[in-house]
């Protein structure tokens, strides 16, 4: 069994890109609530585990070993090294911009008080 670009360098490029598009694809863009961004970000993460399980699952499955959970779940889960602070920043510039967005809806709505009387 070889570890080269093919078996260690793609499938982690495609977690962390996973880590970057799920959470864009879960979360409305103009969501303002931090619950649904929560939400969202706990399904990336799920997303991606799956998908780092299913990896390690084919790569042990084409060495002709047994499926076995702790030969493919703990390795799936420190992928996470890998594309956990790139999810965790993902998730704080997200986080930023519903509190902007919550930010300029109050701004407007003082402002369209103030103008009004």
């Amino acid at each position: 069994m070889t570890f080269g670009i093919w078996e260690v360098g793609l499938p982690l490029v495609v977690l962390v890109g996973l880590a970057v598009v799920v959470p864009v694809v879960a979360v409305p863009r103009l969501a303002m609530d931090q619950g649904r961004l929560a939400l969202g970000m706990v399904l990336a993460a799920v997303v991606v585990i799956a998908a780092a399980v299913g990896w390690f699952w084919a790569f042990h499955w084409s060495a002709g070993d047994g499926f076995r959970w702790g030969a493919v779940l703990r390795p799936a889960l420190m992928t996470g090294i890998a594309w956990g602070p790139v999810w965790a920043l993902v998730w704080l510039v997200r986080a930023q911009g519903v509190e902007a967005r919550k930010g300029a809806a109050a701004a407007r709505a003082g402002l369209d008080l103030g103008e009004g009387g």
